[in-house]
């Protein structure tokens, strides 16, 4: 089928079925606190979609593997056969760990795999998760393609989960499945590892940095809707070339900052003169920054929920555009280097201490930098210090992304996740304006270059496709 043939998917849910834990750990707590840092982010459903090409074994052995295993990972990882609920004296969110079940869905996709308009993400990964009920903690989600090819589908609350635990899940599910049992032992206790100090002790530049979330200081929602969203494969030549640019004598960039310093280009070739100044975010995992001697190595590496924080940096337009791309991946590591680090956690535990009072009030906080207000801001939500292992038993999948329905907020956002294939190339699903899109699709480096079903390996090369010219598919519609 010719690039312009390409379809959005249409999903029609088979089945929806509660799956219990088979085994419920003796002793645990009735009701899980959350921990501050899991408050900071918040309650919304977040999921981790996998796909996979068309397996020896047809779709009934995938879907009778699921339903035999779910039962022993509910009782390893309980809290996900619970609910998520506000407390009924505080509002603040809690998880009732009572084996409710968590939900298990068999879907069918009208299209074949090489038939899907991958590189236009909201007409495929968004048609292939589905949306579930507020509350559950894990809908587990198995898509069967035309093709025999299928997705599985991780959806949960970001309250439960970040970055590191969202990616776990997969990796204890595939390790279960493939080996027999779990070599580790997950770290449930959320309120214990990250407590609020006495009294609590935070910079006053925090209250800037969030803001109680209000609809009506939104976007609306048609011009919400007007951001578009594109997947992309970064390959790990142009990774590696951007990091050779971005490096210096004294110095040598991180992947992640070289592709930062070229994305921040691009944004700040977007806004043109239409703002003087335009910002960076990115989404920074504490972990490797907290002392094995106050917080147990074992326990954080075995943890499942939040300890991320925002990093984020504002500058110049014009000197974004004229400095060298060295330059600029220095201003994001500094920007990153800022909040990574100890003491930046423990004073947003503090904070959110301080400052727990909204939820009772029905209300909670957002970060400022996401709304969409003041300069334009592009968010960086890095997955590629996390391996993905996604064989549980019918081969590796061939594309792997984290998703979220990002409603009215108004920001730019770029998640990055290695691609499955082990050759260091990099998969990306941007959210964003026209004109970034289009500074992207015109970039002359071809840097990002558009997640086809071939270049995914669903379908086989045709010898007329584009090379990797960075030239986009799609037209970009405006308002």
């Amino acid at each position: 089928m010719p690039p312009a043939e390409r379809c959005a998917v249409a999903v029609e849910v088979v089945s929806r079925t509660l799956v219990q834990a088979s085994d419920p750990p003796r002793g645990f707590p009735a009701v899980l606190p959350v921990s501050n840092l899991d408050l900071i982010l918040g309650s919304f459903h977040v999921f981790f979609i996998a796909i996979y090409p068309a397996p020896a074994a047809r779709f009934p052995a995938v879907a009778a593997a699921a339903r035999a295993a779910l039962p022993a990972f509910l009782s390893r990882f309980y809290p996900f056969a619970g609910r998520v609920v506000p407390s009924a004296s505080t509002g603040v969110p809690e998880v009732v760990c009572g084996n409710e079940g968590a939900e298990l869905v068999v879907a069918y996709a009208d299209a074949a795999l090489a038939d899907v308009d991958f590189a236009d993400a909201d007409a495929s990964l968004g048609r292939i998760q589905v949306p579930f009920q507020r509350g559950l903690a894990l809908s587990l989600q198995l898509v069967r393609f035309a093709c025999g090819g299928f997705s599985l589908t991780w959806g949960t609350d970001h309250l439960l989960v970040d970055g590191h635990g969202l990616t776990t899940l997969p990796n204890a599910w595939a390790e279960m499945l493939v080996g027999g049992g779990l070599s580790w032992e997950p770290h449930h206790d959320r309120s214990s590892l990250f407590r609020p100090r006495s009294p609590p002790r935070y910079t006053p530049s925090l209250d800037a940095e969030f803001v109680r979330y209000d609809p009506a200081s939104l976007p609306n929602a048609l011009l919400a809707a007007a951001l578009v969203r594109r997947n992309y494969v970064v390959d790990a030549a142009d990774v590696d070339r951007l990091r050779a640019a971005a490096s210096g004598p004294s110095r040598r960039a991180t992947r992640l900052e070289a592709l930062s310093a070229h994305v921040w280009k691009l944004l700040a070739a977007a806004v043109g003169g239409s703002d003087t100044h335009c910002r960076m975010a990115w989404l920074v995992d504490g972990r490797r920054r907290l002392d094995p001697a106050k917080y147990n190595k074992t326990h954080v590496n075995n943890y499942l929920g939040n300890v991320v924080t925002y990093a984020s940096r504002e500058a110049a337009v014009e000197t974004v555009r004229s400095a060298p791309l060295a330059d600029v991946a220095t201003m994001a590591a500094a920007a990153i280097a800022e909040v990574f680090r100890q003491e930046r956690h423990e004073e947003l535990v503090d904070w959110m201490e301080a400052h727990k009072g909204v939820f009772a009030e029905g209300g909670k906080w957002t970060e400022t930098v996401g709304l969409g207000t003041g300069s334009p801001a592009l968010v960086v939500s890095a997955f590629v210090p996390f391996r993905v292992e996604g064989d549980f038993g019918f081969g590796p999948p061939r594309l792997v992304m984290p998703w979220v329905r990002p409603g009215r907020l108004g920001s730019a956002a770029m998640t990055v996740i290695r691609s499955p294939a082990g050759d260091g190339s990099w998969l990306v699903t941007a959210r964003m304006w026209p004109r970034l899109a289009d500074a992207v699709d015109a970039d002359p480096e071809a840097v990002f270059k558009p997640a086809t079903a071939e270049r995914l390996g669903f379908a086989t090369r045709r010898r007329g496709e584009l090379r990797a010219t960075g030239t986009a598919q799609h037209a970009v519609s405006r308002m």
